[in-house]
């Protein structure tokens, strides 16, 4: 890659690495399929990648706008492995296509290998040993990977710390429990499971939430860790009501912070979704943005007001890998505090709406033949 329009620009920690290691670097919105977004070689791990740096205003004034949470496409060739590595930020992965096995370990301990293809998850706990292999000798393994990498590099500024601390987490991973990747989920309450390997992200059981409109949703929390896999599902003919608007204030853009930028990749369905700029709120007069989706879909949602749509014949399903572990640091037997709707993102009622949204919304189901089943606007 070229970094060449970078000269002008003050770099961190983070994006010095990311210059060293030659990593590829797409700086978008959407990506309309993962599955075939064009990736260059990353040599120290033997594979094909590209960082995912996705925003909804790019600035020419930064290399990286994601210095908080970021994620990233890998490809490992055909019976090829993404060499062993552990490091001081988490990673959760989910299987674009391809099968394999990874190896997690400890220094001294145990290797445990778990299997997996196309539409698992999984996490890697933290700082623990661990490598990759393409099962097939024919076919590549695409895997896109969640991550808070850009934290500890602006934090310490230390690559060989990132990659040599030798401290290890014991109350995350214990490499002597041959079970870790492959017990049942646990069922911690409505909504919520504890799983460190989910086998198929499509055939997960998810339970019904009405708050945000038709569909159903579950979170797992994975190698307790603060990454969650968030999975939401919504029926044909119907949306959501519109979530994530800011009063009064735009979500301040962090360089070394912990800002959670969070980006859906659809699994299934054939939708759009409505955005809305930083600090705006829907209004008469408000303009928004449409981005389409379909499977392999991967966009952000701008850190802003935005608004999910299936006019099509099939559920909608999205996969979302983010913060979002409420139980993350608490002691055994200490239970999270009650969940409280955060006031300062109000989600968009339907009686709400801008006229013009359920309009566009029907006449996109007459085009693709479907049945809204959406409730009449009061």
């Amino acid at each position: 890659m070229d970094y060449s329009r970078f000269s002008h620009v003050s770099l961190t920690p983070f994006e010095m690495w990311v210059q060293t290691e030659g990593l590829q670097v797409i700086t978008t919105h959407s990506i309309p399929s993962i599955y075939t977004v064009e990736l260059e070689e990353w040599k120290r791990t033997g594979c094909k990648g590209a960082l995912l740096d996705m925003t909804h205003e790019p600035s020419e004034k930064v290399m990286i706008n994601n210095q908080g949470t970021t994620r990233y496409l890998i490809e490992i060739p055909p019976g090829g492995t993404f060499k062993a590595e552990k490091h001081m930020y988490e990673e959760i992965y989910y299987v674009v296509k391809g099968r394999g096995a990874t190896v997690v370990w400890n220094e001294g301990t145990p290797k445990l290998t778990f299997e997996w293809e196309e539409d698992a998850c999984f996490a890697i706990p933290l700082n623990a040993w661990h490598e990759i292999h393409n099962g097939s000798g024919s076919e590549p393994v695409r895997l896109y990977a969640a991550t808070n990498m850009p934290a500890p590099f602006n934090l310490y500024g230390s690559p060989e710390f990132v990659f040599n601390c030798t401290h290890t987490f014991n109350d995350r991973f214990d490499p002597t429990d041959d079970t870790f990747f492959s017990r049942k989920a646990t069922k911690l309450e409505d909504r919520l499971l504890q799983s460190n390997f989910i086998p198929s992200v499509t055939n997960l059981a998810l339970d019904n939430w009405a708050y945000r409109g038709p569909g159903t949703n579950m979170h797992t929390i994975m190698s307790g860790g603060r990454f969650v896999c968030h999975i939401s599902e919504f029926p044909p003919g119907s949306y959501k009501k519109g979530h994530g608007f800011v009063d009064g204030q735009a979500v301040a853009p962090s360089r070394t912070g912990l800002v959670n930028e969070n980006s859906y990749l659809f699994l299934s369905g054939d939708g759009y979704d409505l955005q809305w700029k930083p600090h705006a709120h829907p209004a008469p007069g408000v303009p928004f943005e449409r981005f389409n989706f379909k499977r392999g879909t991967l966009m952000t949602n701008g850190q802003a007001g935005h608004q999910h749509f299936n006019p099509g014949n099939e559920p909608a399903r999205y996969l979302v890998l983010r913060y979002g572990n409420d139980r993350f640091g608490l002691r055994e037997g200490q239970m999270p505090p009650k969940k409280v709707r955060r006031s300062d993102k109000p989600q968009l009622e339907y009686k709400d709406e801008q006229p013009e949204i359920r309009a566009l919304f029907d006449e996109e189901c007459r085009k693709r033949g479907s049945k809204s089943i959406m409730p009449p606007l009061q």
